[in-house]
């Protein structure tokens, strides 16, 4: 009996609590597509890890924490600054997505709205989205995200 309670309820730990970052921290480099410089105003890119790495959070809220990971995210530009947020949902992380008119991102699973700036427009979510740390690249249409390796 006890076997088949470990057998069910580990990877059930596993999904509820994920390990954190499986090795250490390294920078990865996202391509723009158009230069950093050129990045409009109200302006929102999506980008991907690659194969076999994360984003790490720099802060969180809800279910996401400081070193947590994440496997995506969105460039915006508001007011003038930069910044990089985490694509993971602080509600339940969920990926969020654009919005159709480009304005808000909204989550799929249970609708919290977020603005550009990661704040918080409807719930449930009652946390902003995460950032990530960031710089520019070597070439002026990437930038350097601090990352990790994970095993997938």
């Amino acid at each position: 009996m006890a076997a088949i309670v470990t057998a069910v309820s580990a990877p059930l730990g596993v999904f509820l609590w994920p390990p954190r970052a499986a090795s250490k921290p390294r920078p990865i480099t996202v391509p723009l597509g158009q230069a950093l410089n050129d990045f409009p105003e109200g302006g929102a890119f999506h980008f991907d890890s690659p194969a076999n790495s994360g984003f790490v959070m720099r802060d969180g809220g809800g279910v996401n924490s400081p070193g947590d990971v994440t496997f995506g995210g969105f460039l915006t530009r508001v007011d003038g600054r930069l910044q990089c947020l985490g694509i993971t949902c602080p509600h339940l992380g969920c990926s969020y997505a654009l919005d159709a008119d480009g304005r808000a991102f909204t989550c799929p699973c249970h609708g919290s709205r977020f603005n550009l700036s990661g704040q918080v427009l409807k719930g449930p979510a009652n946390s902003p989205l995460s950032h990530l740390t960031f710089r520019p690249g070597d070439q002026p249409d990437t930038i350097i995200i601090d990352g990790v390796g994970v095993a997938q």
